[in-house]
């Protein structure tokens, strides 16, 4: 019989996804994954890989990063493929604390151009609203869903930084997104808290790094939680919670999973499932995030939050700055910037941290850093999952390659990392995209402008648990 033509077949792997784990193999042909049989025997192709003891895993997406500080786009898309992402998903918007200005829409479309000729990597895009760009939202809205862009974002803290919506202003911008059948996410702190114990830290000269914490509260985070889901459920809109971090949130989130009246997805990241607030004693404002780092009695809430599956989506927040910027490290912690590096290591730490210590299965990773940011963000089937038809986002990950993470990642710009000696038992060996090899043992095979820009569909979703 006749064998079929491939470009590449990726044989006798270990083939994971959200379901399960089986040995197969996966078929490429023209960019597409042909067929993924037990047996390749039927198919002939240019070139064969042999994955043999190892895992051969769905591209990995990173919902959540910030390529507007020390790193854009086209380092960050270098060093997210290191760890095995090849689908970004960034924040974007005319955010004044971003560095950024002008029209939303502009900005956005700027973006785009920007991504299409830097990035290596393929990227979606959620947009920010502040509060300057309220009233232009009934244009904008539309015309960015029309665009593809069908996850949007605002804050309730930090108005100092022009970043604060009002009750009103969410309530308004939830009603016409839900009306486009959009989604929204909240970055959840209470703003007044928050102003008035840092204000008050400040007056005490308690601005060492120890004293960031309290200032941020886990109830802070609770409340706008608790608020912005019943602001949802008045609009109808649906709504992703980003970077959850306090376990009084996650009682939050399950009274209102419990309600059963509307659609919620949650996402953390491996900060928040690895440190504790310990850490900023002894990196300063190296530590520094928002909401900041917290307790092991947290640590230990959202282990369980991602095993039951409460928890949908890990998401790196990357949005480093350098040791440089930082300065000084332990003396002012309040000036310092928000943000730490960490989606070159998101998969690799949660998988040592997960499923090398019994916490998760990887078919359950790889549904939370695969399947289910692809479903909810409008990207599934074509990315996602390793079946027939989707794009050929391939990785293959080798399981008992034992090595310890470096002071910073090769290809950013941002010169340390928070995991700096934690030691790691698995990674990616290589990384492909639509077929072409971006990533071979930590060396970047791609070119800038590799990447192209893919608009979310509307509707695709998943089962929020």
């Amino acid at each position: 019989m006749e064998k079929q033509q491939a470009d590449i077949i990726v044989a006798n792997g270990m083939v994971v996804n959200s379901t399960g784990i089986e040995q197969k193999a996966v078929v490429i042909k023209s960019g597409k994954i042909l067929s993924t049989p037990e047996n390749a025997g039927s198919y002939e192709a240019d070139r064969v890989i042999d994955a043999n003891g190892k895992f051969v895993l769905p591209g990995i997406i990173d919902a959540h990063l910030h390529p507007v500080y020390a790193d854009r786009i086209d380092t960050l898309s270098k060093a997210a493929a290191t760890g095995g992402i090849t689908t970004l998903i960034p924040y974007v918007g005319a955010v004044a604390a971003w560095g950024q200005g002008g029209d939303l829409v502009d900005s956005v479309k700027a973006f785009i151009e920007e991504g299409e000729s830097s990035s290596i990597l393929d990227f979606g895009i959620h947009c920010t609203f502040t509060q300057k760009d309220i009233g232009a939202a009934e244009r904008s809205i539309p015309t960015l869903i029309e665009m593809g862009i069908i996850s949007f974002k605002g804050f309730t803290a930090y108005k100092k930084r022009g970043m604060k919506l009002e009750d009103e202003e969410i309530l308004k911008i939830m009603g016409l997104i839900s009306k486009h059948s959009g989604l929204f996410a909240t970055h959840c702190e209470n703003g007044p808290i928050l102003d008035l114990l840092e204000d008050s830290a400040v007056i005490r000269g308690d601005v060492k790094p120890e004293y960031y914490p309290p200032t941020h509260p886990g109830i802070s985070e609770a409340e706008a939680v608790f608020r912005v889901l019943s602001l949802a459920q008045i609009s109808g809109c649906k709504m992703y919670l980003p970077h959850l971090s306090a376990k009084e949130s996650l009682d939050v989130l399950r009274l209102f999973k419990s309600w059963n009246h509307q659609t919620i997805y949650a996402e953390t990241c491996p900060h928040y499932l690895v440190f504790t607030d310990e850490e900023l004693k002894t990196r300063g404002s190296l530590a520094k995030m928002s909401p900041p780092l917290r307790r092991q009695a947290d640590v230990d809430a959202l282990w369980r939050a991602v095993q039951e599956g409460l928890i949908d989506v890990i998401g790196s927040d990357a949005a480093g700055h350098t040791i440089a910027s930082n300065e000084p490290l332990h003396d002012d912690i309040f000036s310092a910037p928000h943000g730490i590096p960490g989606l070159d290591t998101m998969f690799t730490v949660t998988y040592s941290e997960g499923v090398n210590k019994g916490r998760i299965t990887l078919p359950h990773l790889v549904k939370m850093t695969c399947e289910n940011p692809a479903r909810i963000f409008g990207l599934y089937p074509k990315k996602g999952a390793l079946t027939e038809g989707a794009d050929a986002d391939v990785v293959i990950f080798d399981p008992a390659l034992s090595y310890r993470v470096p002071e910073k990642n090769a290809f950013a710009k941002v010169d340390y990392s928070l995991y700096e000696g934690l030691k790691c038992l698995g990674a990616a060996t290589m990384v492909m995209q639509r077929g072409k090899i971006v990533m071979a043992d930590g060396e970047i095979k791609a070119q800038a402008g590799q990447g192209v820009y893919l608009p979310g569909a509307l509707g695709v979703g998943c089962n929020p648990s």
